[in-house]
């Protein structure tokens, strides 16, 4: 099971940051150990204050730097934070021809249609999270 607290601070903490987006986009494993490191132990923007997070487990580092978001949000990752830092990564992949994505669904914004299609099509079966720790 995934640390929560940890990886909803890890994607909030990043995804406000476009040099952090940019830089877990381009190495998402040196990315993920460093945040761990240098951002995961303290309470955002407050350096005298530590967080209750020490060390995550592999599965969560994994999931992390390998950007596996389906078990992330299985695992009950906060659905809203996890798709907007997901959305730049999936963008990223998609334009890359790293990922391949079937027909979008209609109802999204158009600059979405992809990267939501690649994402639905990869959580749908979990349905909604029940948030139940």
């Amino acid at each position: 099971m995934i640390d929560h607290y940890a990886v909803n601070k890890f994607l909030y903490d990043t995804d406000r940051n476009v040099g952090f987006v940019e830089r877990y986009i381009n190495e998402p494993a040196t990315y993920v150990d460093w945040w761990l490191a240098e951002r995961g132990s303290r309470l955002l923007d407050n350096e005298s204050e530590a967080s209750a997070v020490a060390v995550v487990d592999d599965d969560t580092r994994r999931a992390l730097a390998e950007y596996d978001f389906v078990t992330l949000y299985r695992e009950g990752a906060h659905p809203f934070i996890l798709w907007t830092l997901m959305l730049p990564v999936i963008e990223h992949k998609i334009a890359a021809g790293e990922w391949d994505v079937s027909a979008p669904s209609g109802g999204v914004r158009e600059e979405n249609k992809k990267p939501m299609a690649y994402y639905r099509e990869h959580i749908g079966e979990y349905g909604r999270p029940d948030f139940r720790y």
